[in-house]
């Protein structure tokens, strides 16, 4: 079926307009007719029109040439086809046509039978166009806007930054180049899948752009909006351009600024997340005179912020400069660690607070590598989880651990449970449940003295697959608890079905109790919980004799922290076992 265009005839002399009307409508085509400049713009705004045809000379105040300037700052578009009619053929007239925004032009008299089908291959060719130039559009935006975001992309960031490189260069002045990462993205990918992931990158991306100024943004006409101020590398890496900044300090408003809004929760699909940025910062001419020297500052200032506890910003410094380096190096001696016996369990007792004694212990692993000397496990389990050697390292401390206990009881001290902590990455092995029987068999222990902690994050993932793996452990023996309750992002209702013997509050609530109200009724509830649930409840990092009152006062079960006894290698537990009357 033949598409209906309709046609503006503007012409001040009534017989032209009937016969091109006439010879317009005999091809098929609807029109509109004006008898003058400002009744043809009127009509126009009204009513639309695909293409227009204008008489040059006609009295009033405007002429051909005005009305058809009016129609292109009218509409901004160059494609709707404007045919000048006109009786002069001198090239002065011809050159005014098209400066004025007109297609093309016809003289007069005009050749009535051919009109139609020379509009007709105006609109064509129109249209011909306008999809050429959509298409460009597209490839620009598929070239350089990420997708999910529509924020730009990797290779925009890199030809702008060059660019802004280039200008703050000649114009003297300082650039700001901050990179982002979400801490605890992975968790929330893996737990809740990639589309609840996808979410919350939209949603960050988002406060991403109420959280820079406009001075502050990234502008191609072509490719994205005057207030986009930020790009999406790949993944939860993200970038902010500071195009010209006076001083660093700059650069910490909005570093701060962005770090604050990221961080309030996140409500998607029923669930509250809570998601941080470590941002890192580098500035120019300070710390680079090229774009990939500043991105790659910038990148080594936040795993820096990243390494610190996450949640902050960090300005790059030259000592930087060898964290990739150390990395490598600390992965690659721990992939050795377990053959050359570098790894060692420490022990830390939990204190059963009713009857006044120390029932139990949690197994701590620690390093320590002849060249690097001793290395946190805030820093190494991480990169043991990254690259997969937590699993045969899980699988050692499982086993050392039930060996040692084995021992104590050969002794004659009698533990009722030691708590050894099970990485998600470990949890989802499908040969996990038969390894804890075999280790158990091995040592010849009793199931029951053995209690997995489990972090709450392992547990979010709505899959009956997790369900199955904790009833299978239930039914070896063993008991389960989920480690730093309270920082997850546990739907109540599906740990009410999970077989969960423990709940542990995280230290991170028992340390702030003395100062600060909400972590103690974090921590209240938590206890309440519990008791609902019929469920223990044990508090770690309890350091202050007002924290372990306050414990107490809440009928919590069992407490341990450094108040009551920092973790022990095995030799110096035992002697503490057998010196201390309170022990079991």
């Amino acid at each position: 079926m033949q598409e209906t265009h309709m046609i503006l005839v503007i012409d001040d002399d009534s017989l032209i307009r009937m016969l091109v009307t006439q010879a317009l409508q005999t091809c098929g085509l609807k029109t509109l007719e004006a008898t003058n400049g400002e009744e043809g713009l009127q009509l126009f705004k009204t009513q639309g029109a695909d293409a227009v045809l204008i008489d040059v000379l006609m009295p009033g105040g405007m002429d051909g040439y005005s009305t058809c300037m009016a129609l292109r700052e009218l509409t901004q578009d160059l494609q709707i086809p404007i045919l000048m009619m006109t009786g002069l053929e001198d090239i002065e007239s011809i050159n005014r046509a098209y400066e004025a925004g007109a297609t093309d032009f016809i003289t007069k008299p005009i050749n009535f039978a051919l009109l139609g089908y020379r509009v007709r291959y105006m609109l064509r060719a129109s249209q011909i166009n306008k999809q050429l130039i959509e298409s460009k559009q597209q490839l620009h935006r598929m070239a350089y806007l990420d997708a999910l975001t529509a924020l730009p992309n990797r290779q925009f960031f890199y030809n702008h930054l060059q660019q802004m490189l280039e200008i703050a260069k000649r114009m003297k002045f300082k650039l700001g180049v901050l990179f982002l990462d979400l801490d605890g993205f992975k968790q929330i990918n893996d737990t809740l899948g990639h589309h609840v992931g996808d979410l919350v990158l939209q949603e960050t991306s988002q406060r991403l752009r109420k959280s820079t100024r406009n001075s502050d943004s990234l502008v191609d006409n072509d490719i994205v909006e005057d207030n986009i101020k930020v790009a999406r590398l790949a993944g939860d890496e993200f970038t902010v351009l500071l195009s010209i900044i006076h001083n660093e300090e700059d650069a910490a408003v909005i570093a701060e600024r962005i770090r604050s809004n990221i961080s309030q929760p996140f409500m998607i699909g029923g669930h509250e997340l809570f998601v941080m940025a470590s941002i890192g910062i580098s500035i120019f001419p300070n710390d680079a005179d090229n774009y990939e020297d500043l991105l790659k500052h910038a990148d080594l200032a936040m795993y820096y912020a990243k390494k610190h506890g996450g949640n902050r910003y960090c300005y790059f410094s030259a000592s930087m400069i060898d964290l990739p380096l150390h990395r490598l190096t600390v992965t690659n001696h721990l992939r050795k660690a377990i053959e050359r016996g570098e790894l060692e369990l420490y022990y830390q007792p939990q204190f059963k607070i009713n009857q006044d004694q120390f029932y139990s212990v949690e197994a701590l692993l620690r390093w320590k590598n002849n060249e690097l000397g001793n290395i946190p496990p805030t820093e190494f389990i991480p990169l043991a989880e990254k690259t997969g050697l937590i699993i045969s390292i899980g699988e050692w401390v499982l086993r050392e651990a039930c060996t040692q206990v084995k021992a104590w009881q050969n002794q004659g001290i009698t533990l009722l449970r030691v708590a050894v902590n099970v990485s998600a990455i470990q949890f989802m092995q499908g040969d996990f449940v038969s390894l804890v029987s075999q280790i158990l068999s091995e040592a010849d222990l009793n199931p029951a003295i053995l209690e997995l902690e489990l972090t709450e994050s392992t547990l979010i993932k709505d899959d009956l697959s997790i369900l199955r793996i904790l009833q299978a452990l239930k039914q070896i023996g063993v008991q389960l608890s989920i480690d730093d309750f309270g920082t997850g992002y546990s739907s109540l209702s599906r740990l009410k079905n999970y077989p969960i013997d423990r709940l542990k509050i995280d230290q991170s609530f028992i340390r702030s109790i003395d100062s600060d109200s909400d972590k103690g009724a974090i921590a209240s509830a938590v206890i309440a919980l519990a008791e609902s649930m019929n469920m223990q409840v044990i508090a770690e990092g309890v350091e202050t004799e007002e924290q372990l009152t306050f414990l107490i006062n809440k009928h919590c079960n069992e407490v341990q922290g450094d108040l009551l006894s920092k973790p022990l290698p095995s030799t110096q537990l035992e002697a503490l076992f057998l010196k201390n009357s309170k022990m079991v």
